[in-house]
């Protein structure tokens, strides 16, 4: 079982995201942490922007989620923007926008072969999103997946991201979608 990182008070977006995590603790035994919705921080070095996936740990602490060996096998999600709104006065409000799940791993923790079997992974999860996951609240759908660098950390500096942890016996993957969600209050 994974360390899974969910908010305490889950709301919106987060009640899917954490459907997502749950399914994919109890289907994808090689994850060691799973992260839920990260934060996008900026940081200015040298006159340049550089921007990072961070999850918040508390008061003024955030954990780096990037390719690094400490983090063992992660996942964590990214939410897009706009979100689109369907408001009205006295109805429940449905919001959807898309959204990635960002997976990386040390493919020697998931088979004990050298072949280095990326689709097999890639189809695990895949079926774990499919069919392995209750949702509560709300609904998504996968519609791309991406296995470049610099496609994996899209929106996110590059030059942060140090591009030998997606090298043998590493790799990471970008499930893109769209989630929806219905505000649970009228």
């Amino acid at each position: 079982m994974a360390v899974v990182f969910r908010k305490s008070d889950e709301q919106l977006f987060d009640l899917v995201v954490g459907s997502i995590e749950q399914g994919l603790d109890q289907q994808v035994p090689w994850l060691t942490n799973i992260y839920g919705r990260c934060e996008r921080l900026v940081k200015e070095q040298g006159g340049i922007r550089r921007y990072t996936p961070n999850w918040y740990k508390g008061g003024d602490e955030y954990e780096l989620l990037t390719p690094d060996q400490g983090l063992g096998n992660f996942c964590f999600f990214v939410m897009d923007e706009p979100e689109d709104v369907a408001w009205e006065i006295g109805q429940r409000s449905r919001l959807s926008a898309g959204f990635s799940l960002i997976v990386w791993l040390d493919m020697r923790t998931v088979e004990e072969s050298d072949e280095r079997n990326t689709e097999a992974v890639k189809a695990q999860v895949l079926r774990a999103l499919n069919g392995g996951i209750r949702m509560r609240h709300g609904s998504f759908v996968i519609d791309e997946i991406y296995t470049r660098a610099e496609s994996i950390y899209q929106g996110f500096t590059l030059d942060e991201v140090d591009n030998q942890f997606l090298m043998s016996p590493f790799c990471g993957f970008r499930f893109h979608g769209t989630m929806t969600v219905m505000d649970v209050c009228v």
